[in-house]
């Protein structure tokens, strides 16, 4: 894999479902499995008392996390509830902001989808403002994986974090920042640490795993 201008470029391969779900390694004892079942919106984990994950209401300034997507990540939505719905942003774990705990209203994330027409997995930085959606490029990605990469399993290290009047996002060296909408309330108030997402308008059309990470926020 290589980095461009406009991200990550990567060339293009074939991919098969017929994978095994995303795991951790070997050597590495923190790591727990995220799964989106068919016809759900929302995650479960593997293991409830993975000590180093954020969940339910937190005071942390921002997230880090290492996370491999898996070839289960490659869908298409052949009933979507919403006829754009393939292009649909999901969501890799965020913070809520702005005194409330729905990030569709005020949050940070990483947004992700998959591009049948591209055969790639796109990955943005995403935030809501004031339930207004928000990507640093338009519509286009931060960085780009192709089926070859998402067989390949390679941790990608994610941070996201408040920083005044703006969100901070960083992804294996590529950087993008958004708006606050609320500059003027502490990063550190309550907010919800979000987890794996699909979605959007559809839910899930096939089960999609992903392994996670987490590290405690260090600025």
């Amino acid at each position: 894999m290589r980095v461009g201008l406009a991200g990550l470029v990567v060339t293009a391969a074939c991919a098969s479902h017929d994978q095994p779900p995303a795991t951790a390694p070997p050597d590495a004892p923190h790591w727990t499995t995220y799964t989106i079942e068919p016809g759900d919106h929302d995650a479960s984990l593997d293991d409830a008392d993975y000590r180093d994950r954020l969940a339910g209401i937190v005071t942390d300034v921002g997230r880090d996390y290492e996370m491999i997507l898996d070839p289960s990540a490659i869908y298409v939505l052949a009933n979507p509830a919403q006829p754009d719905d393939q292009l649909d942003w999901n969501k890799l774990p965020g913070l809520s902001d702005c005194n409330t705990l729905d990030l569709a209203e005020a949050g940070a994330m990483f947004g992700w989808r998959w591009r049948p027409d591209l055969e790639v997995l796109e990955v943005t930085a995403y935030a809501n403002n004031h339930g207004v959606h928000q990507t640093p490029t338009g519509d286009a990605a931060l960085f780009t994986l192709t089926a070859a990469d998402l067989a390949a399993r390679r941790p990608i290290h994610y941070r996201l974090w408040l920083d005044g009047p703006l969100y901070r996002f960083e992804a294996d060296g590529i950087a993008a920042s958004l708006p606050r909408g609320c500059a003027d309330q502490p990063p550190d108030a309550g907010k919800w640490a979000a987890g794996f997402y699909f979605g959007g308008t559809s839910t899930a059309p096939v089960r999609i795993t992903a392994a996670i990470s987490e590290h405690r926020f260090e600025p």
